[in-house]
């Protein structure tokens, strides 16, 4: 099998994963600071980007909670996910909290189409690491925006000491058959800031903004830390669309 193959075999494999994780991943949210954190920065850095009301793609939205929490504040949403159980949670959540004005549809990468378009805004939470063509699904994104919107990405960046601790350990397979830790198993890159710039811009996007988030270390603590560029495993990084495709 070659290295493309491979690759997609693994993203494939990691949709499934993910499609089991669903009920958990919403209680991370609830119990994890690092989680609470990710979620404060989203919407916060969003309506810092292009405030409501705003329409809102959430690509990789998993049970909704971005998603759903950017409704709430008045953007008009569309999450879309590849694991279908997570599509179901989403849209029963909605219900249960009357929330009209957010839509869930199963679409994996490649497969927006052209009925996803003309976007304020982007929300993509750490996806991209499991997607084999990577460079691909960040030009069709940007191309689901209309000029002037914005794409908020999160990626692992190489320059974390605890990212690489992290590789190392998935490396040694130390805690990766833990389910806390499996999503590691499929994860398929770390990314060097100053080359994911110029993949954004090869899409026409220019990176305008950068917070690093997410440690090992739990509590407010943890999530003190994980603002340095050397501790934070995520970097946030908010782009804006400067042309047309």
């Amino acid at each position: 099998m070659n290295t493309r193959s491979a690759a997609v075999e693994r993203a494939t494999a990691g949709t499934a994963f993910f499609d089991t994780q669903a009920k958990r991943w919403i209680g991370l949210y609830d119990s994890k600071a690092s989680f609470k954190d990710r979620l404060n920065l989203f919407t916060s850095a969003l309506a810092s980007a292009v405030p409501p009301p705003a329409r809102v793609l959430d690509f990789g939205c998993g049970p909704g909670v971005i998603a759903l929490a950017l409704a709430e504040r008045g953007y008009e949403v569309v999450g879309v996910d590849g694991a279908p159980r997570m599509i179901d949670l989403a849209r029963a959540e909605a219900v249960r909290r009357r929330i009209a004005c957010a839509r869930f549809e199963v679409a994996r990468a490649h497969e927006l189409g052209t009925s996803f378009g003309g976007f304020d805004a982007i929300v993509c939470s750490s996806v991209i690491e499991y997607i084999a063509d990577d460079a691909r699904l960040l030009t069709e994104l940007a191309g689901a925006l209309r000029v002037g919107g914005c794409l908020l990405i999160s990626v692992p960046h190489t320059g974390s000491v605890f990212g690489r601790l992290e590789d190392a350990l998935r490396w040694l397979k130390v805690y990766t058959g833990d389910v806390r830790h499996g999503h590691l198993s499929y994860s398929l890159r770390r990314y060097r800031l100053d080359a994911l710039g110029r993949t954004l811009a090869a899409a026409g996007l220019s990176a305008a903004a950068v917070t690093y988030f997410e440690t090992p270390f739990p509590g407010r603590l943890g999530v003190a830390m994980s603002r340095l560029r050397r501790l934070g495993v995520m970097a946030l990084v908010t782009a804006r669309k400067d042309r047309a495709a």
